[in-house]
């Protein structure tokens, strides 16, 4: 993982500054506390042949590389990791830091006109590494060599701890208040840093029977760093509360289905939801239990539509469906079976509590091929809830 996302050091916690320099600081001793060999003629060629291979593999990824800082919010994952992993198998440990230290410094260059892109981060990432690799180096000799498959995964689970570990210190210093469990990636990023990790045991079996081969692996190394691009990119499209779409996100689906609504004919609804009296089960039941059933609701209205309609937060307690090549008829039908199974709901909270008696007004909007603005139509089906509401809640209305 890259530490490298983390908040200005003048204005970090008191802690911050101090774990930095004592990881930097071990990160220079580590060198003179156990010295290895001087690296052999064949030891420069790997080291020659990784660094080329990461630099062609950053040019590639530059784009998404400076995408990924702007999205990232905890520590991410670095596919740079497989390089300096099997750097950390291959060549002395001191050699491997160097690599890391001139991959991070290209980077660095590469990244400058990036938002948060500060020597001081990179500085601190070499040094998580350099710890990284000689603990790695270390159980990887005790194990049997590089060369062996169990010494190989025993070293790669403890780069991968050792790595985690510092990088969860370094970012619950600088938030004590979150949970440092919650630094600790999910499920996906932590398969992603163990694919990384098996790129760079393969990257070290190839260095030691066909060198050059290493360069085939930058295309599979590019591609993940676009996937996990593109994982984060569908994080941002999606509420974090609901897992609903963003309405930036509704609005842009939208946008895009009524053009081609109006292009090809046809006709597409859309529901604007509101959950009603939802402050009342705020203040009976406080807003912990008021997300829950928040989710609940956007489970249910997902549960009652087809795969490919799109389903946003539109803000609060508000939901918005977009049901593209459906009519007025059938959009109410939807609508009224969305109430139905709202009303059917009983939401359990903490305690066991049982939420029940909810409902939503809702308001349908259709085009009907019209080349029209995203924005009437959803101001149409706003206006159709209000209508809703002002009759009596719990109903549906249909607007333009």
């Amino acid at each position: 993982m890259d530490p490298s996302r983390s908040t200005r050091l003048r204005t970090a916690p008191p802690g911050v500054l101090p774990y930095y320099l004592a990881v930097e600081v071990t990160a220079v001793v580590l060198p003179f506390a156990v010295p290895s060999a001087a690296p052999s003629g064949r030891e420069w060629l790997y080291l020659a042949i990784l660094l080329g291979a990461a630099v062609v593999q950053t040019e590639l990824s530059a784009k998404a590389e400076r995408l990924q800082r702007f999205l990232a919010g905890n520590p991410y994952v670095s596919v740079s990791s497989v390089w300096f992993f099997a750097a950390a198998l291959s060549v002395p440990p001191a050699f491997a830091c160097l690599l890391a230290a001139l991959i991070y410094g290209h980077v660095w260059l590469r990244m400058s006109g990036v938002p948060g892109a500060r020597l001081y981060r990179v500085t601190c990432s070499v040094a998580t590494y350099a710890v990284a690799i000689y603990a790695a180096r270390g159980v990887a000799d005790l194990a049997g060599g590089a060369p062996d498959l169990a010494a190989t995964a025993a070293a790669g689970v403890t780069f991968f701890l050792v790595n985690t570990v510092l990088v969860m210190i370094g970012f619950k210093l600088h938030e004590p208040s979150r949970p440092i469990l919650s630094f600790a990636g999910s499920v996906s990023e932590n398969l992603l840093d163990a694919a990384t990790l098996c790129l760079g045991g393969t990257a070290a079996a190839l260095l030691a029977t066909w060198p050059w081969l290493v360069l085939l692996l930058v295309p599979p190394v590019v591609l993940l760093h676009r996937g996990e691009l593109g994982r984060r990119l569908e994080l941002q499209a999606h509420d974090p509360k609901t897992g609903l779409l963003t309405i930036a996100e509704w609005r842009s689906r939208a946008e895009a289905e009524l053009s081609r609504t109006a292009r090809c004919g046809g006709e597409c609804g859309v529901l604007m939801i509101d959950l009603d009296h939802f402050k009342r089960v705020n203040d009976t039941y406080g807003h912990l239990a008021g997300d829950a059933v928040l989710r609940a609701v956007a489970e249910t209205v997902q549960g009652e539509v087809r795969i490919y309609d799109s389903v946003g937060r539109f803000g609060g307690e508000e939901f918005v469906v977009l049901l593209p090549g459906i009519g007025r008829e059938h959009s109410v039908a939807v609508a009224e079976r969305i109430r139905d199974a709202v009303g059917s709901l009983a939401v359990v909270v903490d305690g066991g509590v049982r939420i029940g008696g909810l409902s939503v007004s809702i308001g349908v909007a259709v085009s009907d091929g019209e080349a029209v603005p995203v924005d009437t139509v959803m101001g149409a089906a706003d206006k159709a809830v209000y209508a809703a509401k002002n009759t009596g809640r719990n109903r549906v209305c249909g607007g333009r």
